[in-house]
C-alpha cells in the first residue's frame, strides 16, 4: 500500500478509497512512513521520537500533532507523560499510559490512519508505540477563535451584544448558557470528504416536531460532497426548491435569536467555521423581526414593524407605480403635480422607463461599491458618489428631478429591513414591476403584485407554509408577527411550530397593582412594614 501512495497518477478519490480503512502497523517506522506519504511534506505536522525506558531494555514511541491547533503546554505535558512512562513490558504500555499519567485527559483509541489523522486535524496529540496495532488520541485542542461580540450584521441596541464566531464548540456553549435544560439535544454529521466539516442540529426534545426533524435530518444526511464552506451553501442544499428568490431558512449571527426560535419548536442548524446559524422552517413574518424589537416599548415596536412591512411593499412597488403613472395614467395625478413633472421632464432624452431602469442600475453599482471598497472609504463614496451623480445627472438633463426622489425613496425602503438575506434578492423584484408597468401600466403591475403573492403562498420551509400564519390563516396572527403582544400575553406558541407543547406560559400574568395605599395605609408606602403586615 505504501509503494502505491507513491504513485503520483493517483486522483483524489483513489487516494481516499485506498488510505478509508488502512490499519495501523505493528511498526512504528511502517507507520511513520505511511503517515508521510499521507500527509506529504508537511511543515505543520510536528513529529517527536522517544525512547521509553522499561523493566528491561527501551522501546520506541512518536508523538505527532499539529503546530496552531494544539495547546503547547498541554502538548508538553503529555511529551513528559509518555517519555516518564515505565511499563513493565511493551504490551502493558497503551495501558499504563491511558489509565496513569494521561488519566485525567480525554483519551481514545484509533485503529486506522484516517482516524489518527481526523484526530490530529481536531486538535488532539497521537501517540504510536513500536509493536501495537492502535493509537492513543489526547485531547488538547487550543484553536485560533476571535472573540465573542456583537455581530456586524445584525446590531442592537438595547439587546445582548453576544454574537456567534467560527468556532463550533463556542457557539454551542453560548447555546447551553442561554438554555439550561437537558431536553436541548445536539446531533451531529460531517460533510465533505475533503472539508470534514461538522454540522450540528440543534433542537428542544419533546417540543420540536418529529416529522420536521426527520425532514431535517434525511435532507442533510443525503447530501454527497467534497466540500462544505458555510452556512448559507448547505441552505441551498437543502432548501424546499431552488426556484425562489425568498429565503427559506432564516441565517442570523445572534444567539438571542436562535434562542428564542427554538424555544418556539423551531430547529437549528450550525456549520463549523461559519459564523452564521440557520433557523429551520421560516415564516414570511420573520423577515421583519429585529432583535431590537423583544426590548423596546411594545406600542413603538408595532409602529416600527408595520412601517417595515409598508416600506417593504413600498419598495417593491414604487418604481414600476412611478412608471405606470407617468406613462398611461396621467389624469391620476393633482394638476399642479403632473404640471411640475411635465416642466422637469422637458428635454430628457430618454422615456421615464429607461430614467428609471437606469438609475436604479446606477444605485445598486453605487451599493456594491460601497460594500467592496475598505471599510474607511466606502461609506464616503457610496454618498458622495450618489449626490455627485444625482445633481450632475439633473443638471445634464439625463434624469428628472421626479426620478432622483423615486429611486431614492426605493433606496431609503430597501434599507428598512431588518433581515440582510432577505433584502438582497427582494429588492431585485422592482426590476420586473418596472417592465411591467411601461408594458401594461397599472394593469401590469396588478398583475405582476397577484403573481407574487401566489408565488409567495405556494413556498413551503420543510413542509412549512412559508406565509403562515396569513396564508393559510392560523390562531394567535397578531400576538408575535407583523404586531407585537405584550410578554405576558403571548401565553402559546406558534401552532405550526410549537404546537406539541403549545402552552408557553400561564395567564392572567398582566401586571396589576397588588397593595391598595387606602386599604394598606401610609406607613407601608413610608417603610414601616408592620402597616404593610396588618394591611395583610
Amino acid at each position: 500500500m505504501a509503494e502505491r501512495l507513491t504513485d503520483d497518477t493517483l486522483d483524489i478519490g483513489a487516494r481516499e478509497a485506498m488510505l478509508e480503512n488502512v490499519q495501523l502497523a505493528e511498526g512504528l517506522d511502517d507507520n511513520l512512513s505511511i503517515m508521510d506519504l499521507m500527509v506529504g511534506p508537511a511543515p505543520d505536522v510536528a513529529r517527536r521520537r522517544l525512547e521509553i525506558r522499561l523493566a528491561e531494555g527501551y522501546i520506541d514511541a512518536a508523538v505527532l500533532h499539529i503546530e496552531g491547533i494544539v495547546d503547547r503546554t498541554q502538548a508538553q505535558r503529555i511529551i513528559r507523560a509518555v517519555s516518564e512512562v515505565c511499563p513493565e513490558s511493551p504490551q502493558d504500555m497503551l495501558d499504563r499510559l491511558r489509565y496513569g499519567p494521561l488519566a485525567t485527559s480525554d483519551v481514545r483509541s484509533l485503529h486506522t490512519f484516517v482516524d489518527a489523522w481526523n484526530a490530529m486535524v481536531e486538535g488532539d496529540v497521537v501517540i504510536l508505540i513500536d509493536g501495537h496495532r492502535k493509537a492513543l488520541a489526547c485531547a488538547s485542542q487550543a484553536y485560533k477563535t476571535r472573540a465573542i461580540s456583537e455581530p456586524p450584521t445584525d446590531t442592537t441596541l438595547r439587546g445582548p451584544r453576544q454574537g456567534f464566531v467560527e468556532s463550533l464548540p463556542d457557539n454551542l456553549a453560548l447555546l447551553r448558557q442561554w438554555i439550561g435544560t437537558p431536553n436541548l439535544w445536539i446531533e451531529s454529521i460531517t460533510i465533505g470528504h475533503l472539508t470534514h466539516t461538522q454540522v450540528v442540529m440543534l433542537y428542544i426534545k419533546g417540543l420540536a416536531s418529529e416529522e420536521l426533524l426527520a425532514e431535517i435530518r434525511q435532507r442533510v444526511q443525503r447530501i454527497r460532497t467534497d466540500m462544505m464552506l458555510g452556512a448559507d451553501p448547505l441552505m441551498e442544499m437543502i432548501q424546499d426548491s431552488h426556484l425562489n428568490f425568498v429565503p427559506l431558512g432564516l441565517s442570523t449571527e445572534r444567539t438571542d435569536r436562535v434562542v428564542g426560535n427554538v424555544l418556539e419548536g423551531r430547529v437549528a442548524l450550525l456549520v463549523n467555521n461559519s459564523p452564521f446559524a440557520l433557523v429551520l422552517p421560516m415564516e414570511y413574518g420573520m423577515m421583519f423581526q429585529a432583535a431590537d424589537d423583544y426590548y423596546e416599548f411594545v406600542p413603538i415596536v408595532t409602529l416600527i414593524t408595520t412601517l417595515r412591512v409598508i416600506a417593504f411593499w413600498v419598495m417593491i412597488l414604487l418604481p414600476g407605480f412611478f412608471v405606470a403613472v407617468l406613462t398611461f395614467h396621467q389624469e391620476l395625478l393633482p394638476t399642479p403635480l403632473l404640471i411640475r413633472i411635465v416642466a422637469d421632464r422637458a428635454g430628457v432624452p430618454f422615456p421615464v422607463a429607461l430614467e428609471v431602469l437606469l438609475m436604479e442600475l446606477v444605485f445598486e453599482l453605487l451599493r456594491e461599491a460601497g460594500l467592496r471598497l475598505p471599510r474607511a472609504v466606502g461609506s464616503a463614496v457610496t454618498i458622495v458618489g450618489a449626490l455627485i451623480l444625482g445633481e450632475a445627472a439633473i443638471n445634464a438633463g439625463l434624469v428628472s428631478p421626479s426620478v432622483i426622489v423615486t429611486v431614492a425613496a426605493t433606496a431609503i425602503c430597501s434599507f428598512v429591513l431588518p433581515t440582510f438575506s432577505f433584502s438582497i434578492p427582494i429588492r431585485l423584484l422592482r426590476f420586473p414591476f418596472i417592465a411591467f408597468g411601461a408594458l401594461l401600466g397599472l394593469l401590469g403591475v396588478e398583475l405582476g403584485l397577484v403573481a407574487l403573492i401566489a408565488f409567495l403562498c405556494s413556498h413551503r420551509s420543510f413542509g412549512h407554509p412559508f406565509m403562515s400564519p396569513m396564508a393559510p390563516v392560523t390562531p394567535g396572527i397578531f400576538t408575535d408577527y407583523v404586531f407585537r403582544h405584550w410578554k405576558w400575553g403571548q401565553s402559546v406558541r406558534p401552532l405550526l411550530t410549537g404546537g406539541r407543547e403549545p402552552v408557553r406560559q400561564t395567564e392572567g400574568m398582566a401586571p396589576r397593582q397588588t397593595l391598595d395605599p387606602e386599604r394598606v395605609g401610609a406607613g407601608q408606602w413610608n417603610g414601616n412594614d408592620n402597616a404593610g403586615k396588618s394591611g395583610e
